[in-house]
């Protein structure tokens, strides 16, 4: 399974030990998905909807514990899609009102509530509590959540409905050191991550535990890859330095020889032409290795590029 896929798994199993939390919890998945419906009879009613059954089933599970009441669950399959809805909902005005106020939500009052109510478009208030602050990060990431494969790429993102809902997210994340993005994506709003720290520190604050081990293992190796391609290229990169840099020595060696000889060369850059020669590949160290007696590099580079300069001199001559 993927890494996001494993990620869901862990947090669908997570179940709070107090009341608020859960609620919490219930109030992040109703915000990317929860509505509150009038149908032709007049009668209220709070559902949710998902293709997943461990997260419908958690949703269905919290209510029930923390509301004491009852709860209708249903499953549907779209044919042309082949795939399967569930859905759990919360029948009778008084009821929905309850859940939906103790999630956090503003029932709105003074106006007709229209047969769809999307509670993503209502007020919201963030949970106090960093407990539950927490838990609520949990429940959006359940039903709006997505995690590239670290592996890959760093990306973690939470669809939600509406830019208030996301704005509101941010501000939650950003109470744990995490700097989310918002942008707006076909019609629908993503907070989002990038920074490996920050997506780790957002798993931490899901308490997604195993993701958090198996993140951070990927992103160690990740890491020493990265490391090991970076002196791999710097070694490259010197080689080839050294190898453009040889060529050009030996070119201007070749001139002096032709056109004024090696013997008439000062005997310190007499010795250093034939050793080039001799040497075509080596390093400037390597070559005062060689030298005899061992000479330091910087002393090579300056014959060097005297030899270069002599050669240059006698380009200009002959052009001339």
């Amino acid at each position: 399974m993927s890494f996001a896929t494993d990620l869901k798994t862990e947090l669908a199993e997570k179940t709070p030990g107090e009341r608020h939390c859960r609620i919490a919890e219930l109030a992040g998945m109703m915000s990317c998905g929860g509505v509150v419906e009038t149908r032709a009879n007049g009668e209220r009613v709070l559902s949710f909807s998902t293709e997943k059954d461990n997260i419908a089933k958690k949703c269905f599970t919290f209510l029930e514990k923390s509301f004491n009441m009852k709860i209708v669950a249903g499953e549907t399959t779209v044919e042309r899609r082949r795939r399967r809805t569930y859905t759990v909902c919360v029948t009778g005005e008084d009821s929905v009102r309850r859940c939906t106020e103790e999630m956090g939500f503003v029932w709105p009052e003074g106006r007709n509530l229209k047969e769809t109510e999307v509670l993503a478009d209502w007020a919201f208030a963030v949970p106090e509590r960093a407990c539950c602050a927490r838990s609520f990060v949990r429940g959006a990431f359940l039903m709006g959540g997505a995690m590239n494969d670290p592996g890959k790429s760093y990306h973690f993102e939470i669809a939600v409905p509406s830019e208030s809902i996301g704005r509101r997210l941010s501000e939650i994340l950003m109470q744990f050191d995490c700097e989310p993005k918002v942008w707006e994506r076909r019609g629908s709003y993503v907070v989002y991550l990038k920074d490996a720290e920050q997506i780790a520190d957002a798993l931490t604050v899901m308490d997604a535990a195993k993701a958090r081990v198996r993140f951070e293992d990927v992103r160690v190796m990740r890491n020493k890859r990265g490391e090991i391609q970076r002196k791999v290229n710097c070694e490259v990169s010197n080689l080839a330095k050294t190898t453009r840099a040889a060529g050009r020595q030996i070119e201007a060696i070749e001139l002096i020889r032709q056109v004024m000889g090696l013997e008439k060369l000062p005997e310190d850059l007499g010795k250093m032409a034939k050793l080039r020669l001799e040497n075509p590949d080596a390093s400037l160290q390597e070559l005062g290795d060689c030298a005899k007696p061992p000479i330091g590099r910087s002393s090579v580079n300056h014959r060097m590029q005297k030899l270069c300069e002599i050669a240059e001199g006698l380009r200009l001559k002959e052009g001339g």
